[in-house]
């Protein structure tokens, strides 16, 4: 439903990825968890605050569940923005996950389109262009 206000979380993932005999550590960021919100925008920011104190990203989740009562650190910061991006660490690891607050102004239901058929030399087309 259009209008409606939503909490968005995002999650910081990260991985340890070995090219060519060199490591990395590769970040990026995915959407997870959408929630609608009943009533107002200040209602929507009340439920994001709320996450932003108590969500727990699945890194650290783990972890706590094998020591009962430990609890990790937390860092919020208001951005310019709104939303909030929270810093957590528990010693010497660290992860991140920002919140926020959007109001849903668009939706449209996935359809299927016809299958592109394919070119001359087989290949399919990319990108609107035909293969050469």
């Amino acid at each position: 439903m259009t209008g409606s206000w939503y909490v968005v979380l995002e999650e910081e993932t990260h991985k340890d990825a070995h090219i060519d005999g060199s490591s990395y550590d590769l970040y990026r960021w995915h959407l997870a968890q959408s929630t609608e919100v009943l009533g107002t925008r200040e209602a929507a920011e009340a439920a994001a605050r709320a996450l932003a104190d108590s969500h727990v990203p699945e890194r650290f989740g783990w972890l706590l569940s094998l020591y009962p009562g430990a609890r990790p650190g937390r860092q919020v910061y208001r951005m310019p923005d709104g939303s909030l991006l929270v810093r957590m660490t528990r010693r010497h690891d660290e992860t991140r996950f920002r919140v926020s607050v959007g109001e849903l102004i668009a939706s449209k239901e996935e359809a299927e389109g016809e299958r592109l058929p394919d070119s001359p030399s087989g290949l399919r087309r990319l990108f609107g262009r035909g293969s050469r």
